[in-house]
């Protein structure tokens, strides 16, 4: 195709698809959700540099080394940042409305180097606010175990 070349516009199809998916995060990370089925919150420590991740990573962001060792870190941590939500993404791929503006938080657990997001619980949210995570155990869906963050006590 030359340039100055009209093609017209270009024919468009839709074809109604509803897949099934099923896929998994790996051994690596079943530790990280087993330990969340647990209660438990586990992160990865790098050997060479000392850098806990969570969430874990099996190579590590600062210094590319094979992170293979795994340390039990507390419930609780400090919010890093934050922003408010208004809208989420619905089932269908599409933003919807929410009915409540949510906050997101950037969480630095005690104890790891790097932050994880979520929901916050409540209307209030600052920088430097202690928070406790809120762990589902029994969510139907495993990325939803770590089910959020509420205000520390």
């Amino acid at each position: 195709m030359g340039a100055g070349i009209d093609i017209g516009p270009v024919p468009r199809s839709s074809i109604p698809i509803n897949p099934a998916f099923q896929w998994s995060v790996g051994n690596w990370m079943d530790y990280f959700y087993d330990g969340l089925k647990e209660g438990k919150i586990r992160g990865s420590k790098c050997p060479e540099c000392g850098k806990v991740s969570l969430p874990p990573r099996m190579v590590c962001q600062h210094c590319f080394a094979k992170c293979e060792d795994w340390v039990e870190l507390p419930e609780t941590g400090t919010v890093e940042s934050f922003t408010m939500a208004h809208v989420k993404v619905g089932a269908n791929g599409e933003l919807e409305d929410l009915p409540q503006p949510e906050i997101i938080v950037m969480v630095k657990h005690d104890g790891a180097d790097t932050c994880v997001a979520a929901r916050l619980e409540g209307q209030n949210a600052s920088v430097g606010m202690k928070v406790k995570a809120v762990i589902d155990p029994e969510a139907e869906n495993f990325v939803n175990m770590l089910a959020g963050y509420r205000p520390a006590e």
